[in-house]
């Protein structure tokens, strides 16, 4: 049996699919399913026209003069990323495998960006295992953020979403 990612399988979870993230000028996003080709000339090919930037975790790449400048180069399913552009825009990406259920996230102390490298979403409090809660301050996203207090989290961001990056901001190096 050959399943939609010409993978002879019959697991559903390495299934290619399809999605689109909506861009409305400035936006922190991630990819819970990449393509093949992950070099930032393929991943944002289709909104070349709306001059974009994009800034991942000290690395960037902007679209000038009909090229791609800067040291960012690929497109990574556990990072997260910052896309500007002028306008709104649709971001299609087409024949994703989807990211490894068991990706381990290496964080070091202070700042990360992040993605949640799922399809869907998940309350905080499930995705980050018990062990590590306690080594991550806060969870910062696009307009929201969660806290980790003495008694859980609290604050606007409840879930973490497939298609959303995050800062997340720890107190050690934690797995």
């Amino acid at each position: 049996l050959i399943d939609d990612c010409g993978t002879c399988d019959t697991d559903p979870s390495n299934d290619c699919v399809d999605y689109t993230i909506a861009l409305d000028g400035v936006d922190l996003i991630s990819f819970h399913a990449m393509p093949e080709d992950t070099g930032v000339e393929d991943i944002f090919v289709d909104i070349t026209g709306y001059d974009p930037g994009v800034l991942g975790e000290g690395t960037s790449a902007n679209y000038y003069d009909d090229m791609w400048m800067g040291t960012l180069t690929s497109i990574e399913p556990t990072d997260g990323y910052w896309v500007v552009i002028d306008g709104d825009a649709d971001l299609a990406l087409e024949d994703g495998i989807p990211t490894d259920p068991g990706t381990v996230f290496s964080l070091h102390r202070h700042t990360n960006l992040i993605s949640y490298p799922f399809a869907g979403s998940a309350p905080v409090e499930e995705t980050i295992p018990d062990g590590a809660q306690g080594s991550i301050d806060a969870i910062l996203g696009e307009g929201e953020a969660a806290l980790n207090g003495v008694n859980g989290w609290f604050g606007s961001l409840e879930n973490l979403i497939g298609t959303k990056g995050y800062w997340f901001i720890t107190n050690s190096e934690v797995s």
